[in-house]
């Protein structure tokens, strides 16, 4: 049975071949799913496009990694505002 990763996770492993300083401490791949990109797209006009990352150390196999899940950019929601109590115009008796 092939592994079939869920869509907008990936998995970061340890390079195991670094032969320089400028080759990567860890590598992998990251599986994000059409629907996630072209929502993405749709919402900006701008060249970079923001995607964000959490990761999980975990234990695969026997092997070290750190398991990836990506998702739109959180923004925080305004907070309402609230009803001012000190204005009498605002009381309807």
């Amino acid at each position: 049975m092939a592994f079939i990763p869920r869509p907008n996770t990936g998995t970061l492993w340890p390079n195991d071949r670094k032969a320089a300083d400028s080759h990567p401490d860890v590598r992998g791949d990251l599986c994000l799913d059409r629907g996630l990109l072209q929502g993405l797209l749709r919402k900006t006009d701008d060249d970079l496009i923001k995607i964000s990352i959490s990761g999980w150390n975990k234990t695969i196999a026997g092997k070290q990694c750190v398991s990836l899940s990506a998702s739109e950019p959180y923004v925080k929601k305004e907070a309402s505002p609230k009803a001012s109590q000190d204005n009498d115009e605002d009381i309807p008796f």
